[in-house]
This record gives C-alpha cells, structure tokens and sequence, in this order.
C-alpha cells in the first residue's frame, strides 16, 4: 500500500496464495483493499478501525473492493466485516477513531460522529462535535476528543495560549447546553489507552450499552 510519504506498505501472504498488486520501485505491493484486509486479519479491532475510516475518508477504496478480497480468499473474514460494519469516514483522525473503538469494544450504543448543533442566541455560529448520543428520555450526550495539537498547534490555538485555549472550549460547552446538549464529556490519548477512565465517563452520564452487537458476519 503507497503511504503518503512513498513508503511501502507489508505484504502478507500465506502459503500457496498468490497475492495481485502493483509495483513501486521494482517491488510488490498491494492494494489499499487487499492491505486493509490483511491488517483486519492480522492486528486487533481497535488498532485498525482508524485504518478503514482513514481509507474511505481518503477515497482509496470503496467497501465493495474490501468484500471482494475476502470472496477470494480461503480464510475467516469476520473481522474484516466487522471493521467494515463499524468504519466510518466522517472520522477525522486516527485518536477520535480509536476512541470509537474502545467505546464500541466496551458495548456502548455507537454514537453519531460530526454533529453540528447551532447556538440559538446566534443561528449562524454552528458548533460541530466530535461524538454525540440522543438518549431515549431526552437527553443528549456529547464527547469531545481532545488531542495535543489543539493545545501547541498554532494553526488550531489561533494565537491564544493553553489559558485561552481552555476558556474558548468552556465558551463552546455553554454555547452546545444552550442548543440542547445536557453533557459535555471530554477525553484525550491517555484515557483512550486505559480506556477505564472513558469507560467510567461513559457510564455516569448514563450513555446505554448497546443490546448486542450486530455486524455483517453475525
């Protein structure tokens, strides 16, 4: 798989498998489809959900090219249509994917990504969030994940030091509970990792475990 940076990606085959690519540099390698299906078989859920959302945001591959690898191969493919069932391009990056996965993985109802919410003293400030439920009795729950680059990256502080980075995002909290969202959840990299302390959050804002999980498969 070409990398933007022209690297090149692993090729994984099994015995007596003849594996169909392209040439970079005199050497093989394979399709974003076929190297996306490897690594679904081949490394855990939550460490390569941020690779298929990536790919379909990006427009490498279209899901129908993912399932007609696996047509081809001999091998158990669920976890590749579980990937499949829960990949998502309206992910922006690999931290809220991963994010998405350990809330998946732990059974939580997967929440709609990129929900735009408008300020109801402004209409035209529209506020967009990262992850959001709407709860059956009401209420909505919203999660913000918070990376590092938001703090140091000029291009994302606009100037403003972490003091003014961190009132800006209190600002936008009151603006969303104005718009209807009754919880503002916020989580970052390290939580994600140990994963109990956004589980915990999770649970006492009340967001429901799913009643099973379905995905093509079974």
């Amino acid at each position: 798989m070409r990398t933007s940076g022209g690297g090149i990606g692993l090729v994984v085959t099994r015995p007596g498998e003849t594996v169909r690519g392209e040439c970079l540099d005199l050497v093989r390698i394979t399709s974003p489809a076929r190297t996306l299906v490897d690594c679904g078989l081949q490394y855990p859920f939550a460490s390569v959900l941020a690779m298929y959302d990536s790919a379909l945001r990006r427009g490498l591959v279209v899901r129908e090219e993912i399932i007609a690898v696996c047509d081809g191969l001999s091998v158990d493919c669920g976890p590749v249509f579980r990937l499949l069932h829960y990949a998502n391009p309206l992910s922006e990056n690999g931290g809220e994917s991963r994010c998405r996965a350990v809330i998946i993985e732990a059974g939580f109802v997967v929440p709609d990504l990129q929900q735009v919410f408008v300020d109801p003293h402004h209409t035209g400030n529209l506020y967009r969030v990262d992850f959001a439920w709407r709860l059956h009795d009401g209420r909505i729950v919203v999660l913000e994940y918070d990376g590092m680059a938001k703090y140091v990256d000029p291009s994302m502080t606009k100037g403003r030091d972490v003091r003014g980075v961190v009132h800006a995002e209190r600002m936008r909290e009151a603006v969303l509970q104005r718009a209807g969202v009754t919880t503002v959840l916020r989580t970052n990299a390290s939580e994600v990792r140990r994963r109990d302390p956004l589980i915990r959050q999770l649970e006492d804002a009340g967001v429901p475990r799913a009643r099973a999980h379905c995905w093509l498969g079974g």
